[in-house]
């Protein structure tokens, strides 16, 4: 009788146990198990290559977010930027340095220090120094003249030199919308690894000559023409970044809720002088494009913070108006303020699509878990990854990942919808039968084939592949920087965005 009350004891427990760790690992529409260990090791590939599930790409992407995202290794070393730039704290758990605290991403090379502005037409471009414990330099030299006020920190790691989506669209956080303001633009920035870093500085491709060169040969490789060497070909575990950011709204928002840095921000117009300042501002948007053994055409991963779409956004399109006559047909881009739309959703499932919400619930929850209720990250979600490449939303590639967008860094219809590439007047209407992207067809052999792609990886391949810069775009506009500052909110009435998009006409082989 001992026995048989042990044993029911035993078994009660254990069920009670697996009940627990259940009710603790599943949500409804995904059973992940908490197969994602967050740690501080950047992943090296999603696990099923280029033929990785959905399932993978997204736990994939999330490794990719935490390890980023995990607090920056200090440095003593004197005269340094403080920190061991682009280096983990092993010692250290994830969100263990705060909401505000330093963070490896931040720590990579801002694309004015890979790429520094010419001080003078006919010198070279310095050797960069070893970037490990290099303090931050934002050299712009002679594309723009920039003023700093007493007592404003030229220092700092976060450098929001852009103020609009690629020129294309002017962004504005709705809550702080006012008339003949500048409070409510989100800013960017962009960031390279070490790895792309120290390919540069080895090669001395911070110069434009011979990086041009290089890209040269590069573009004719992967058309299928005879070429030479160097080549441009950034190496497995290149990753750049792309940060979108809004200010604090003192009084409002919660700086617990939100990874918060003090950032340089520059004021002033696009065509005179400009003046450095620094504000306190929120994460809202990450970009995180990385090169892997399996994906030369590189992964696309893009988080939000969660309350992007209940703030909402406004927009003006920069070339609204302007009419395409090389695409008969098409939507002109909207005039005037526009409030923003999310044009595809982050898929639920509902579709018979994989259900990226519930893993997103799912690793917000183990996040939580693991490091602690209060863990900023687990306020961001993934909104999707792009991995293989195809040149219409297909079964393996379905619409909302073949269109991939931040709602923050691309709103407008031009990038939501993007394909291909830009074409029309002030290349503001998206050219769906251009091809851009251009991968092997086969590893084992040396023959590219064209995609008309879409979304984050189409717009790289647009800018910097075409051109034999690898998807960097960075690389492809080096040495050009100018600081962008944001512009006035302008005043109007405010029109609802076009929530069909752009009738997208296909070649008839496409």
């Amino acid at each position: 009788m001992k026995k048989f009350t042990f044993t029911f004891v035993f078994l009660i427990v254990l069920l009670a146990i697996v009940s627990f760790i259940n009710s603790n690992s599943e949500i409804d529409g995904y059973e992940g198990h908490y197969s994602v260990v967050f740690d501080s090791k950047v992943p090296v590939d999603p696990a099923g290559g280029y033929t990785s599930t959905p399932q993978q790409m997204a736990e994939f992407a999330w490794k990719e977010f935490a390890a980023l995202n995990w607090p920056a290794a200090t440095s003593t070393v004197p005269k340094s930027s403080g920190f061991k730039r682009g280096m983990p704290d092993t010692s250290a758990k994830l969100g263990t340095t705060g909401s505000g605290g330093t963070v490896v991403w931040e720590t990579f090379a801002h694309r004015v220090e890979l790429y520094p502005g010419r001080k003078s037409y006919t010198m070279p471009i310095p050797d960069l120094p070893a970037i490990e414990d290099a303090p931050t330099n934002y050299e712009y030299g002679l594309s723009a003249t920039v003023v700093t006020p007493v007592g404003v920190d030229t220092a700092l790691f976060n450098n929001l030199d852009e103020a609009s989506e690629i020129t294309l669209a002017d962004m504005y956080y709705t809550p702080m919308v006012a008339p003949n303001t500048v409070e409510a633009s989100l800013l960017y920035e962009a960031k390279a690894n070490n790895v792309i870093y120290n390919y540069v500085k080895d090669n001395k491709y911070q110069n434009a000559l011979p990086r041009s060169e290089a890209a040269a040969n590069t573009a004719k490789k992967i058309t299928n023409k005879p070429f030479t060497t160097p080549l441009f070909e950034l190496p497995n575990g290149s990753i750049e970044m792309k940060a979108t950011w809004r200010r604090y709204h003192e009084g409002v928002d919660n700086l617990a809720d939100f990874h918060h840095t003090k950032a340089i921000w520059y004021s002033g117009k696009a065509t005179g002088t400009l003046m450095l300042q620094n504000d306190i501002f929120l994460l809202i948007g990450l970009h995180i494009i990385h090169k892997t053994p399996s994906f030369q055409t590189f992964t696309f991963a893009t988080f939000e913070h969660v309350s992007n779409e209940k703030n909402g956004f406004q927009f003006v399109n920069t070339h609204a108006g302007v009419d395409s006559t090389t695409i008969p047909g098409r939507k002109i881009p909207e005039a005037g303020v526009v409030k923003a739309i999310r044009q595809f959703p982050i898929p639920d499932g509902s579709n018979g699509s994989f259900n990226l919400v519930a893993l997103n619930q799912q690793m917000q929850k183990q996040l939580k878990a693991q490091f602690g209720t209060d863990i900023v990250w687990a306020n961001y979600e993934l909104i999707g990854i792009q991995g293989q490449v195809a040149n219409n939303p297909t079964a393996e590639v379905p619409p909302q990942t073949f269109f991939l967008s931040n709602f923050a860094t691309e709103t407008n219809n031009t990038l939501q919808y993007f394909q291909g590439g830009l074409s029309g007047a002030a290349a503001n209407i998206v050219d769906p039968n251009k091809a851009t992207v251009f991968k092997l067809k086969d590893r084992s052999n040396t023959i590219f084939e064209s995609f008309t792609a879409g979304g984050c990886v189409a717009c790289h391949g647009a800018q910097a592949q075409v051109g034999g810069y690898d998807f960097s775009v960075i690389s492809e506009t080096g040495n050009s920087f100018k600081p962008e500052p944001p512009e006035d909110y302008p005043a109007g009435p405010v029109v609802n965005q076009d929530p069909t998009g752009y009738p997208i006409p296909q070649k008839s082989d496409h």
